[in-house]
């Protein structure tokens, strides 16, 4: 079969890893599920980043007041359109989420300098006759990328290291682009464990190993899963993850009626 995207990205490649049969419900078939909190929290936290970094660009830089304005609409308009569960209350949510804007605009507004916001990017990939596409949160004046994240703990050591690939992903992308000019690759992600109070960041500055070798796996991966999908190899990863599964009903009935189900 073909792809069901015309491009492979590091978003579809991480589902794919961790359940081919996840990536086949989301992509193939396209089964509407629900989102969580959390996740609904960092589509509206990327938003308004978008904001405030778009308008920084152009001079006119919002004061703290007005991106908290922006946050809340946004995050009462796009609800919606959207099936959420709120496994915490929609009004902490809300509150967790301006307590992230204030962060941002406090501690790492002033350290940054962006020259390039939510930049989609596409490359091709020799070999493989399939476009890879990636979209970047931040270029700064120093060609320096940064992706930003929100979450309720530090990332861990193994957490650094399984995102990896999306930063050598996003160096590809840059270089095909616009030529060798990266400086930095970083992630800076806002945690906290409750809703209003010790707000923290990480900054993760992600030095690139050996850049052919990094590139030879990348291409690796990248094979592996998009051979995978043209196959139609879409088989279930059982793992302690799956009762919390989106899809784990859908997924029990259709292994129910397999052939080899017992």
């Amino acid at each position: 079969m073909e792809l069901p995207r015309d491009y492979i990205s590091y978003s579809q490649i991480r589902l794919y890893q961790s359940c081919p049969r996840k990536y086949y419900y989301t992509y193939v078939k396209k089964v509407s599920v629900p989102i969580n909190d959390k996740v609904y929290l960092g589509i509206i936290f990327h938003s308004t980043v978008e904001y405030y970094l778009n308008e920084k660009i152009k001079g006119t830089s919002p004061v703290r007041e007005r991106v908290l304005e922006y946050f809340v609409q946004q995050f009462d308009q796009k609800q919606q359109n959207l099936e959420i569960i709120w496994n915490n209350s929609l009004e902490e949510t809300r509150k967790r989420g301006q307590s992230f804007v204030r962060y941002f605009m406090k501690e790492i507004v002033p350290t940054i300098n962006p020259m390039m916001v939510e930049k989609e990017l596409l490359a091709e990939l020799p070999g493989l006759d399939v476009q890879l596409k990636g979209v970047i949160d931040m270029v700064e004046e120093d060609f320096s990328i940064t992706d930003f994240k929100t979450t309720t703990a530090k990332w861990s050591k193994t957490r650094i290291k399984s995102s990896y690939l999306q930063v050598v992903i996003y160096r590809y992308l840059f270089e095909k682009n616009f030529g060798d000019v990266i400086s930095k690759l970083k992630f800076k992600i806002i945690y906290s464990k409750n809703a209003t109070t010790h707000i923290r960041h990480q900054e993760i500055a992600i030095k690139p190993k050996d850049v052919d070798y990094d590139y030879n796996k990348m291409f690796d991966v990248i094979k592996y899963v998009v051979d995978g999908i043209r196959g139609e190899v879409f088989y279930k990863n059982d793992n302690f993850s799956c009762g919390f599964c989106e899809f784990s009903e859908i997924c029990r009935k259709d292994s129910q009626r397999e052939p080899d189900a017992t």
